[in-house]
């Protein structure tokens, strides 16, 4: 563990390549899974120098062994065509081309947000067998890197590639949208923005065993108050008005993906209720509290408008 940690602050600190990648898929029923894949029809990428200036581009369509047929939302967003997904490269052909052209370096792989790294595993699994991709070394989310400096973006929500363009001064116009290589150049400008080598650092994984769980983890709401994970302090609770001491009405129930409880404020002599929602991800559980009040239906009113 130590020698991991040591070898992960080295590899962080010099430069290695960078490679922006983009990928476009059609969700498909696979009668093999018994469920839909997210296959992918369409490799984009780019690479750029440390100041995030494109060297090298690559794209090609891949030719679709599941779902033969494009669904319309994607040929609408992509204008790629059934005739082009079956005339397209085999998805080994593909990979194998876009493995060559990536080479042997230390890189670092860049995606707008983790959807597009987790395609290309799950296909990487489906069709050649295998859970690790060994020419992806380190990755990126450039969507977490490029948000955290955009003030108005919530931490909470993934804001998309377009408007995080607009919010970092380049022009999304510029950049015909929903293609592979498109998007990739589109992102590897908004990098350009906010080129920053210190605060990258931080943000860049390397593809180990942990890298791997992690993104195949599910996270999954927690339904079980008595959950040893769950932390019951939070479900203290004061008036959110005036911060005095409420009386609980009613006990806790799990409903509509949260626990809830009914408090009354004596000195605010209103009703509210709080909602406690745990949320268990890999390494963290997010938990989230709301308060609403509880408004008093007048029946004599309900009597006179029926």
């Amino acid at each position: 563990e130590p020698y991991r940690r040591q070898r992960q602050m080295c590899i962080r600190d010099r430069f290695m390549q960078f490679i922006i990648m983009d990928l476009e898929w059609n969700n498909a029923y696979c009668k093999k899974l018994k469920g839909y894949i997210n296959e992918i029809i369409e490799f984009g990428a780019c690479k750029v120098d440390k100041d995030f200036n494109v060297i090298d581009e690559f794209s090609v369509i891949v030719k679709a062994q599941v779902g033969k047929k494009l669904q319309g939302r994607v040929k609408a967003l992509t204008h790629i065509t059934n005739e082009d997904i079956s005339n397209g490269v085999p998805f080994f052909k593909a990979l194998s081309m876009f493995r060559n052209w990536v080479g042997d370096d230390e890189n670092v792989f860049f995606s707008w947000g983790d959807g597009d790294i987790r395609t290309l595993i799950k296909n990487y699994e489906f069709f050649l067998k295998k859970n690790r991709i060994p020419f992806v070394n380190n990755y990126c989310d450039a969507q977490k890197y490029c948000q955290s400096f955009i003030p108005s973006a919530s931490s909470s929500q993934q804001i998309g590639l377009s408007a995080a363009a607009f919010e970092l001064g380049v022009n999304p116009d510029e950049f015909p949208h929903h293609r592979a290589l498109d998007d990739s150049l589109l992102t590897a400008a908004c990098l350009k923005r906010v080129n920053d080598s210190e605060r990258l650092k931080r943000f860049i994984t390397p593809c180990n065993r942990v890298f791997y769980e992690k993104l195949a983890y599910k996270p999954h709401i927690i339904r079980d108050i008595d959950n040893p994970i769950v932390d019951r302090s939070v479900f203290n609770c004061a008036c959110d008005v005036c911060g005095g001491k409420v009386k609980k009405k009613k006990d806790w129930r799990f409903v509509n993906q949260s626990f809830r409880a009914d408090f009354y404020c004596p000195n605010c002599d209103r009703n509210f209720k709080l909602c406690v929602r745990f949320k268990q991800y890999y390494d963290r559980i997010d938990i989230k509290r709301t308060f609403s009040e509880i408004v008093k239906v007048d029946k004599s009113q309900e009597n006179v408008k029926a």
